[in-house]
């Protein structure tokens, strides 16, 4: 069950689901579980699959349903795919931006934020306030270069 698998990625969302007043239900660590054991963005099937797996039952609603959670509560980041998809990675509420290996699909920090000295005067001008902003760099990671 949830014991045989719990992680510090686990403690993480089950702290923050606590302290919004979320449950922290067996299909929400499972799914953190599948996330970050997996190394790489998942799809919503894929991230689905892998909960039947760990506890044999899963509702699609409720898989699509926590991921949103999780996203708003800035445990999982969707990431965008140069062909139209997305997937999901653990993101644990930092501020990072992230190189998606478009042959295996593995996530990696990009290690700073290359936005970090903008200033957002001109922004702020036009009545827009800046609350965040989105990065992602497309590329082969070293062990699918090494294969190409």
């Amino acid at each position: 069950m949830i014991k045989d698998f719990e992680c510090v990625q686990e403690s993480y969302a089950r702290d923050l689901l606590r302290e919004k007043g979320l449950k922290s239900t067996t299909q929400r660590l499972a799914v953190i579980h599948v996330l970050h054991t997996s190394g790489k963005s998942l799809s919503v099937g894929e991230i689905h699959d892998g909960v039947k797996k760990l506890l044999g039952v899963a509702g699609l609603a409720t898989i699509y349903r926590t991921l949103d959670i999780f996203e708003d509560l800035g445990i999982v980041k969707r990431l965008h795919f140069p062909d139209g998809g997305h997937g999901y990675a653990f993101s644990r509420g930092r501020h990072f931006h992230h190189m998606v290996c478009v042959d295996c699909r593995g996530v990696f920090d990009f290690p700073e934020c290359p936005v970090e000295w903008l200033d957002y005067a001109s922004a702020e001008k036009q009545g827009f306030r800046v609350k965040d902003h989105f990065i992602q760099l497309f590329g082969q990671c070293d062990k699918c270069a090494e294969v190409a």
